[in-house]
């Protein structure tokens, strides 16, 4: 079979590189709707670059340049405006925020991920996906599977998700089809030995248009029939209401309710929307905290109602005066209405039209009333509240016993844990935390425990705890599953149980992102669904700390080293990327969280950051590497290009009786790389008119020629290099053209 040759720059080129840009595309439109992914375009437009280098074949490292300054400029536009592109404190920021992630990836810690590390590897998975398409189209010549999977996708999103596919499935049943018919046309022409045909192109490809074209239109506009199946999608969903594992438990969850004295059973899927929320950042809603840890669920202490004066919170703080914060207002409208409000950390006032507001200090429930003091639902209300930014440093120099706990009342509220709690849970609380040396890093290793331990996320089949079971105790090392209450609670226990006060929060996560207002904020939808609970942890002169330890959900709120921060200039503003500073290892068994970490805050006081001076000693090293290895890569893949310029330079002014031996050898390896491969059996002269065939020249004729009088007749080496030395050269050149 004869060997098709590398793809040129013309018209069938062209196509190819445009219905792979539009199977990636369908890939990509749906994340707007599936996803709060937001800024479509910049990957839209990534993508295109990608695959125009690719149809112009630029050289791999001028490619590699151009991808990566893309990504980087892309990247600063959505997360780094503050910043001056490619300056120090740009550095500083993407540097941190790198290395925050390479721990979060080293610990499989996912949902841990910053949004713009995210962006990063989308970027860079675009990239490599545009080069396999291509690879697949132009040189494989087998692009079926990837079709279907593209449909299957799309199908899939079109049936589950709120994204409507019908116009995808078009498209891609039109572009899918042409494809595939125009891959198979160049298979039966290598296989024929046929290579320039334009007018066999034309005579396949319009008749194969016309067909898809026509077919699509007709099963488009004919009418359809009633689906002969039933939707496969209420069936699914019924197993989750109880029809399924976990039925019969005797305990259910279905969205917030107000009883969790006894915890456990399935969690009903339940799509009813709660509320629309109008925001300018994400964050959870708090409906309230209970403080009593029963063994089987949660009681509230008794608190008292106290008035919200014109809605303004004066009566309950959650943050100190010195956390930074930035002040937003959100808009809720609520589709179920209750006489409860929904708030973030941080409320500082809520406003609406003829309501009045009162707080419980001990449970933080908001509840508004009439003027007569009766109980009211509201359909709408607008809350302002202030976003902390939380500082690592203050943290993780909280001293315990100052600050509230120095009230011994409030210590014993919030590290209470029933008698009956098993000792293998307080046993396994300093296992966890014992060889950590503030609160900040003993939280983060409880925190991380339930990621590193194979605890997983379990919606139906959760047990119930009967008898003198322990929910906590059944959960950290009997079933090792559940959903957000088992592992909010397991991490409250786990907390007080070494004296770190901790309480139990409810309300609801961010909810769906739906559209961008006309306001340019962002309007989310909150469901049943979106029911869940959370940890809230206090240190001393800051205040009440979120925690998120349920797997598969993140924290709206980050941590951020302030000497960092600084660095990288004032980016509170609305920068949602604030890097957490979480545990990289478990730490049950190691004896710091971050060796390098104290060692440098003697330097850190001396006028730079702890962290950039401990970033310096090893930097160097990285960068080093990096580039040594992507040169590597680079010089590996690209070695077609400058391989014939070495052989030129090694061999071109020799004159020894070894160098035409030398020499012919490594131009037939050239050859073979670039794809002109010699069959089995074949020989020199037959093989040398198949190179000149290719490049339509007789050159390679001519040295094979000289070349066999040097083997078989015995002509001095040296003298038929002489007359070879040229036609080797300008042979060894086409190559790498």
């Amino acid at each position: 079979m004869a060997k098709s040759n590398p793809y040129k720059r013309n018209i069938y080129a062209l196509l190819m590189h445009i219905f792979g840009f539009i199977l990636l595309l369908e890939w990509i439109i749906p994340l707007k709707d599936v996803t709060d992914t937001a800024n479509l375009y910049v990957f839209v437009v990534f993508l295109f670059i990608s695959f125009a280098l690719s149809f112009l074949q630029i050289l791999p490292l001028l490619s590699l340049f151009v991808h990566i300054g893309f990504m980087f400029y892309f990247i600063h536009i959505l997360y780094m405006m503050e910043n001056t592109f490619m300056s120090k404190s740009w550095f500083v920021f993407v540097w941190n925020d790198i290395k925050f992630n390479a721990g979060i990836v080293w610990a499989a810690d996912w949902a841990g991920m910053t949004g713009m590390f995210r962006s990063i590897l989308l970027f860079i998975l675009l990239w490599l996906v545009s080069y396999l398409v291509i690879y697949w189209i132009l040189y494989r010549k087998q692009m079926l599977l990837f079709v279907i999977f593209t449909i299957t996708y799309v199908a899939i999103l079109d049936t589950f998700t709120m994204y409507e596919g019908n116009g995808a499935i078009i498209r891609l049943i039109i572009v899918g089809l042409s494809v595939v018919g125009f891959v198979h046309l160049e298979r039966l022409k290598e296989r024929e030995g046929v290579y320039k045909s334009n007018r066999l192109l034309l005579g396949w490809g319009i008749p194969l248009v016309a067909i898809i074209l026509l077919s699509a239109t007709v099963g488009y506009l004919s009418p359809k029939a009633a689906p002969i199946w039933p939707d496969p999608v209420p069936f699914l969903t019924s197993i989750g209401n109880g029809d399924g594992p976990g039925a019969g438990s005797g305990v259910r969850k279905i969205g917030y309710g107000e009883n969790d004295s006894r915890l456990g059973g399935p969690f009903v899927p339940d799509d009813t929307i709660v509320f629309e929320a109008e925001i300018t950042r994400t964050h959870y809603w708090r409906v309230e905290t209970k403080d009593i840890y029963t063994g089987k669920g949660w009681e509230a202490s008794e608190g008292e109602q106290l008035d919200l004066d014109g809605g303004v919170n004066n009566q309950v703080s959650w943050l100190s005066d010195s956390v930074p914060t930035d002040p937003y207002t959100a808009t809720l409208r609520m589709e179920r209405t209750y006489p409860h409000i929904n708030y973030p950390l941080g409320l500082t006032e809520v406003r609406a039209d003829n309501a009045f507001f009162q707080i419980d200090d001990s449970m933080e429930k908001i509840t508004s009333r009439d003027e007569n003091g009766e109980r009211i639902q509201l359909e709408e209300y607008t809350v302002q509240y202030n976003y902390p930014r939380y500082y690592i440093e203050e943290l993780k120099g909280a001293e315990p016993g100052t600050g509230e706990e120095s009230n011994e009342d409030f210590l014993n509220q919030y590290t209470q844990l029933p008698d009956s709690m098993p000792d293998r849970v307080r046993e396994l609380a300093e296992e966890i935390t014992s060889s950590f040396p503030n609160r900040f890093d003993k939280v983060n290793a409880v925190e991380r425990y339930f990621r590193n331990n194979d605890f997983v996320y379990e919606t139906t089949d959760v047990a119930v705890p009967t008898g003198n079971e322990d929910y906590v105790d059944q959960f950290l090392f009997e079933t090792m599953q559940g959903y957000c209450d088992n592992f909010s609670t397991a991490m409250v226990a786990l907390l007080r149980s070494v004296d770190i006060p901790a309480r139990w929060v409810k309300g609801y996560t961010q909810g769906d992102f739906v559209d961008i207002t006309d306001n340019s904020t962002r309007l989310f939808e909150v469901s049943n669904n979106n029911a869940h609970s959370w940890v809230e942890v206090y240190y001393p002169e800051v205040g009440w700390v979120t925690y998120e330890p349920t797997s598969g959900f993140s924290n709206p709120y980050r941590f951020v080293y302030q000497s960092a921060e600084e660095n990288a200039g004032d980016n509170s503003g609305d920068d949602p990327l604030e890097q957490p500073d979480r545990p990289e290892t478990d730490g049950s068994n190691q004896p710091e969280l971050d060796p390098g970490e104290d060692q440098n805050d003697g330097a850190a006081a001396g006028g730079n950051s702890g962290l950039f001076q401990f970033s310096l000693k090893w930097k160097p090293v990285l960068i080093i590497s990096t580039f040594l290895l992507a040169t590597g890569i680079i010089l590996f893949f690209a070695r077609t290009k400058w391989m014939p310029f070495y052989y030129i330079l090694r061999f071109k002014g020799k004159t020894d009786e070894k160098v035409f031996n030398l020499a012919f050898p490594a131009l037939l390896r050239q050859l073979h790389a670039v794809g002109l491969i010699r069959k089995d059996g074949q020989t020199l002269r037959n093989y040398a008119m198949y190179v000149d065939n290719h490049y339509n020249t007789t050159e390679m004729q001519a040295l094979t020629a000289n070349y066999e009088r040097v083997l078989y007749r015995g002509n001095p080496s040296e003298q038929e290099w002489e007359k070879s030395v040229e036609l080797w050269e300008n042979l060894i050149k086409k190559t790498s053209s």
